[in-house]
This record gives structure tokens, sequence and C-alpha cells, in this order.
């Protein structure tokens, strides 16, 4: 089981200094202090022909100043902002690699200092959630999907998976009535979504309801193999566990041969703790090449 120290990732401290900061105002005071000091210069001129030479040479090498201070400033902005989009980048691309440690040290790096944007401090946000859960520190990734839930606008394919993670955190932090009335808030919004399907296969495994378990199973199979994918193993490894406390062999062994096949028999168990017995029953599939990191 993989784990963090205690100071690593600390939800609290990194959402809250990860806020962005307002902008800096300098730039705006400094252009208002010139065009001042540039009003006043007209105004005494004016009483002193002889300055007005002298003071519009002044005037307008400030003036072109301010103008090439305020260009340098937006494009030194705009690169900062374009860094920050690209280390939001590798984090992802390191969570798809499987490539835990050297991401969870990127978000930390990244949320310990307020970001230059929103934006950008909630897709960091949201991949923090999942590393938290590949440490199995479901309580505190429950925190972040709170967080995120009610401080963000997400696109509803967005906040549909990051609802089904807190539901799925809810279930393995046992806290049961939350999670039920999450799942519920999601069979609303979505009837037909294979994600909730397997929510719900893993909480009646989990509770001790293995024929409801392979009823869903059965129900949405096809719907799972089509929104999910080689996820659809995780359903497998979970029905498997389902025919096994039924005393059903034949079918928990095709389950779990299933399951296997698709991803390693390892990273199944590390996801769903519950079906670690089997693992001593059948033997399964070659593991795919694929490690888990």
């Amino acid at each position: 089981m993989d784990s963090t120290p205690d100071s690593f990732l600390d939800t609290a401290a990194l959402i809250r200094g990860s806020m962005p900061r307002p902008r800096r105002l300098w730039l705006w005071y400094a252009t208002l202090a010139v065009v001042v000091m540039i009003l006043t210069s007209i105004v005494t001129a004016e009483e002193n022909p002889q300055l007005q030479a002298i003071v519009r040479f002044l005037s307008g090498l400030l003036m072109f100043a301010m103008v090439l201070a305020m260009g340098w400033f937006a494009s030194h902005t705009l690169k900062q902002q374009r860094r920050e989009q690209q280390r939001v980048e590798a984090i992802e691309e390191l969570i798809q690699l499987r490539r835990w440690d050297h991401a969870a040290g990127m978000i930390q790096a990244m949320l310990s200092r307020p970001t230059l944007t929103m934006s950008g401090r909630l897709q960091a946000l949201f991949y923090l959630s999942g590393v938290l859960a590949r440490y199995d520190r479901f309580a505190d990734a429950i925190v972040v999907h709170d967080y995120l839930l009610s401080h963000a606008q997400f696109d509803p394919i967005t906040a549909h998976g990051l609802k089904l993670m807190r539901a799925m955190a809810l279930l393995r932090e046992d806290h049961l009535v939350d999670a039920d009335r999450a799942m519920g808030e999601l069979r609303r919004e979505a009837p037909d979504s294979a994600g909730l399907a397997l929510v719900e296969i893993y909480r009646d495994v989990k509770t001790g309801h293995p024929d409801e378990a392979i009823e869903v199973f059965k129900a949405k199979s096809a719907a799972i193999r089509t929104q999910l994918g080689h996820r659809i193993a995780d359903a497998y490894i979970l029905v498997a566990r389902a025919h096994d406390v039924l005393d059903q062999s034949t079918e928990a062994a095709a389950a779990y041969e299933n399951a296997t096949l698709l991803t390693p028999v390892e990273e199944l168990l590390r996801r769903y703790p519950e079906v670690r017995p089997l693992r001593e029953k059948y033997g399964g599939a070659a593991s795919p090449r694929e490690g888990v990191q």
C-alpha cells in the first residue's frame, strides 16, 4: 500500500495556500503617477514658454517608457501563465503514466504557493484528489471533492466524474449513509451512468449483498463495457467476489480471469481490498504487461 508522510500533501494548507493573489496594481499606480506628472508639467510649461520644448520631449519619453513597461508586464504575465499551464499538463501526463510520486511532488510544489490563474488551481486540485485516492488517503480526497464541488463550475462530464470519485471515496471510508445519498443524487442526474453502476456494484459487495451486485452487473454490463472500456475489469473483479461469496466457484473463476486479463491483479486488489481473498483461490490470467507503479 502506498503511503505519504502526514506533512506531505497537506490538503487544508494546499487549498488555502494556492488561492491566487489579487493582480498587482503597482503598474497602474505608476501609470497614473506618470499621467499626473505629464499634466502638471504641461500646465507649468504654459506659464513658461521656454520650457515647452523640454516638457514635450520629456512627456513623450515618459509615455514611451510607460508603453514599453506595460507591454513587458503583459508579456511576462502571459509567459508565466503558459508555464503554469504546462506544469498542469505535465502533472496530467505523469498521472496517466502512473508516476504517482512525481505527480504528487509537482502538485505539492504548485499548490504550496498562490497560483497565477484560478483555472490552473482548480485543475491541480482535481489531480490532487486523484493522487490522494491513489495513496489511500480517501478522507483527504473527500475534502478536496467537497471543496471543488462547492467552489467551482465544471462541465457536466467532469462534474459527474468528480461526484463518482467522491462516492467511491465515501465507500472506502465506510461513510455508507453519505455514500448512499451521493449515489441517489447521481442516479437522478444520470441514471444510465456506467460509473454509477460500478459504484453500486462495489457498495453491494462491500455491504454483503452479492446477489444485488450480480444483478446490477448483468443489467449494466453492456453500458460498462461501452462507457468504461478496460475498466470493466473493476466490475469483473467485484462480481467475481460476489460469486465467490455465494459459493459459485465456476462463475467466480471466469469473472476473475476476465478481470486479470485486462488489469494487473495487484492494481485491482489495491482498488478493492474486499476482493483480496480471491487471489488465493483463483489463478487468473497472466498479468498485462503494463506495470503498476
